[in-house]
C-alpha cells in the first residue's frame, strides 16, 4: 500500500533512474508523453485559488496545486469544444469547485508543455518494492524542444520508510534538491506569464512628508497602469471585468484630480480630467448592457414563471445590440486617437515631465489630504442629516456620489493612517455605500427598463413583463431606502465621528 507522503525532487540535466541501480533493482516503464494545455484567468483567480486547471486528450483536469507542480486529480469533464466560464462546463463537480474561483473572469490559456514521464519500481535485494517513483521532464510547447526541468516523485510505500529515505538522499547526493521551482511554474516562467496578484487597490509607496505633487503622479500612473493592462481584455472580449476595471481605473485617476486641487496646473488638470471622462464615456453603453445581461438570470428569477418568456424578447434585443457595441468600442480603442490620449495623460503625470508651479504641490501629502478627507466627512455628515422618508431620490444619489468620492480618497491614501482604525472607518463606508448603491441600481434599472418599453412599444406580453420587473425593482429600492438609515447611523454615529476627527482633523497651517 502507498504512503501518501510523497517527496518531490528537481534534477539535473542528463540525470536517470538508472543512477539507483547501483543498489537496487529498478523497473523502468516505457516513457509516456501529453501535451497539457493551461489554463486561468487575468487575475490568476485558480493558480492563487490552489488549484491547476489544464486540458488534454478533449478532456479538462483540475488538480491541486502543490507549490509549481500537478497535485492530487480532483474532477475531469470531457469536452469537445472551448470552456470559457465557470457556467459552461457541464459537471457539477468541475462546475461547483470553478464558480469560487473565476467569479464573472473568463479563461484564457496561459501556457502549453510536454510532459515526459516515466514510471519506475524500486526494489530491495529480497525483490520487493519499497517505492515508485515518477520520472519525468517538460518542455514548451507540442514539439520536443530543450527540456526546461527534470524532476521526480518520490512514492514510499508502508512499511519501507526508511529504505524510500535512503533512495532520497542518494538522489540528493547526486545532485538532487528538494527545493526549487515545479514543472508547471518553469513552464509559466519560460513563457513569461509568472502569476501575480492583480489588485485595484495597489500601495503607492507614500509617506506623510511625500511632496503632493509626487504622490499624485504616483497615484495617477499606477491606476493608469492597471487601466492598460485591461485593454486587450477589452478588445478580445474575453469577460465584461476588463472593461469593468478599466472604467474604475479612469474614474479613479479622473476624480483624484478633483479630490486633492491645486496640486498640478488648473487648466493642465481640467484638460487631464476631460479626456479620462472621454475615455470613459466611449464605453457607457457597452457597460450598461453588460450589466443587464449579467442580471438576466437575477431578472428572470424575481418573476412568476409564467411572465418570464416575455422579457426573453428584450435580453435578446440587448445581446443584439451589445455585439454591435462592443465593434464600436473596439474599433474606437483601436483608434490611433484613443492611444494618442491614454499616452499624453500616462506622460503628463510621468516623474520626468516638468511642470508649471503650483499652491499645493510642495505641501506634504499627509495633512494637504488628511484635511481633505476629514472636510468630505463633514460634508457627508451634514446631508444625511437631512436624509428622511420623503427626501427626494436626487438627494440619496448625491449622498451616495460624495460617499463614492470619500472612499476613492481614503483608498489612495490608507498607507498614511493607522491600519486598524482606517479598516474600520473603510468598512462602516462601504457598508452605507452597499446600500446606497443597492438602492441607485433599483433605480436606475427601474428607468431602463421603461426608456426601453417607450421605445419598443412591442405589446402586452412585453409590457407585462416589464411591468412585472419594475415593480419588483421598484420594491427593493424601497427595501433599500429603509437600510439607508441603519447604515448611516453606523457611519455617522458618535463613534465614527470622533474616530475621524481623532485620525484626520488636522491644524490649520498653509
Amino acid at each position: 500500500m502507498q504512503n501518501k507522503e510523497s517527496v518531490r525532487l528537481t534534477l539535473p540535466g542528463g540525470f536517470g533512474p538508472e543512477c539507483l541501480q547501483e543498489e537496487w533493482d529498478v523497473d523502468i516503464h516505457p516513457q509516456e508523453s501529453q501535451t497539457l494545455a493551461f489554463w486561468d484567468t487575468f487575475e490568476w483567480g485558480l493558480w492563487f485559488g490552489g488549484h491547476i486547471l489544464y486540458s488534454s486528450g478533449g478532456a479538462y483536469h483540475l488538480c491541486a496545486r502543490e507549490g509549481g507542480w500537478l497535485g492530487a486529480a480532483l474532477c475531469e469533464e470531457r469536452a469537445g469544444t472551448r470552456r470559457r466560464f465557470w457556467r459552461d462546463f457541464e459537471t457539477g463537480a468541475m462546475r461547483a469547485r470553478l464558480e469560487r474561483m473565476l467569479g464573472l473572469r473568463g479563461l484564457a490559456p496561459v501556457a502549453e508543455g510536454t510532459f515526459r514521464l516515466r514510471r519506475c519500481d524500486v526494489r530491495n535485494s529480497v525483490g520487493k518494492i519499497v517505492c515508485r517513483l515518477e520520472w519525468s521532464s517538460v518542455s514548451a510547447g507540442k514539439r520536443r524542444d530543450e527540456d526546461l526541468l527534470h524532476s521526480c516523485r518520490v512514492l514510499p510505500l508502508f512499511g519501507y520508510e526508511a529504505e524510500t529515505a535512503r533512495v532520497v538522499e542518494h538522489l540528493v547526493r547526486r545532485g538532487a534538491r528538494t527545493s526549487g521551482d515545479g514543472p508547471v511554474e518553469t513552464l509559466l516562467r519560460h513563457v513569461g506569464r509568472v502569476p501575480r496578484k492583480y489588485t485595484l487597490r495597489p500601495v503607492f509607496g507614500l509617506e506623510m512628508d511625500t511632496p503632493a505633487r509626487e504622490a499624485l503622479g504616483r497615484i495617477v500612473c499606477a491606476i493608469l497602469e492597471i487601466a492598460e493592462r485591461n485593454v486587450p481584455g477589452i478588445v478580445n472580449d474575453l469577460d465584461t471585468e476588463f472593461l469593468h476595471d478599466y472604467r474604475i481605473c479612469l474614474r479613479k485617476a479622473r476624480s483624484v484630480l478633483s479630490l486633492v486641487k491645486d496640486v498640478y496646473p488648473a487648466e493642465d488638470t481640467r484638460r487631464m480630467r476631460k479626456i479620462l471622462g472621454d475615455l470613459a464615456r466611449q464605453t457607457n453603453r457597452l457597460r450598461d448592457l453588460d450589466v443587464y445581461l449579467l442580471a438576466r438570470d437575477e431578472y428572470m428569477g424575481l418573476l412568476p414563471p409564467v411572465l418570464r418568456p416575455a422579457l426573453e424578447g428584450m435580453f435578446r434585443d440587448f445581446s443584439t445590440e451589445r455585439e454591435r457595441e462592443v465593434r464600436r468600442t473596439v474599433s474606437k480603442m483601436r483608434a490611433a486617437s484613443t492611444r494618442r490620449l491614454l499616452r499624453e495623460v500616462a506622460e503628463y503625470f510621468s516623474p520626468e515631465t516638468h511642470h508649471e508651479p503650483s499652491p499645493a504641490a510642495g505641501l506634504p501629502v499627509g495633512a494637504l489630504v488628511f484635511r481633505r478627507i476629514y472636510k468630505r466627512y463633514l460634508k457627508i455628515r451634514g446631508i444625511a442629516a437631512g436624509i428622511g422618508a420623503e427626501t427626494p431620490d436626487e438627494a440619496v444619489h448625491r449622498l451616495r456620489i460624495e460617499c463614492k468620492r470619500l472612499r476613492y480618497l481614503m483608498e489612495f491614501f490608507a498607507e498614511l493612517f493607522p491600519k486598524e482604525e482606517g479598516a474600520e472607518m473603510l468598512r462602516l463606508l462601504r457598508r452605507l455605500q452597499n446600500r446606497l448603491g443597492e438602492f441607485n441600481d433599483a433605480l436606475v434599472q427601474q428607468r431602463s427598463l421603461m426608456n426601453y418599453w417607450e421605445q419598443k412599444r412591442s405589446g402586452s406580453k412585453i409590457a407585462l413583463g416589464v411591468g412585472g420587473l419594475v415593480a419588483v425593482l421598484y420594491r427593493r429600492q424601497q427595501q433599500a431606502r429603509g437600510l439607508i438609515d441603519e447604515a448611516l447611523e453606523g457611519f455617522c454615529g458618535g463613534s465614527t465621528a470622533a474616530a475621524f476627527k481623532h485620525t484626520f482633523k488636522q491644524p490649520v497651517s498653509n
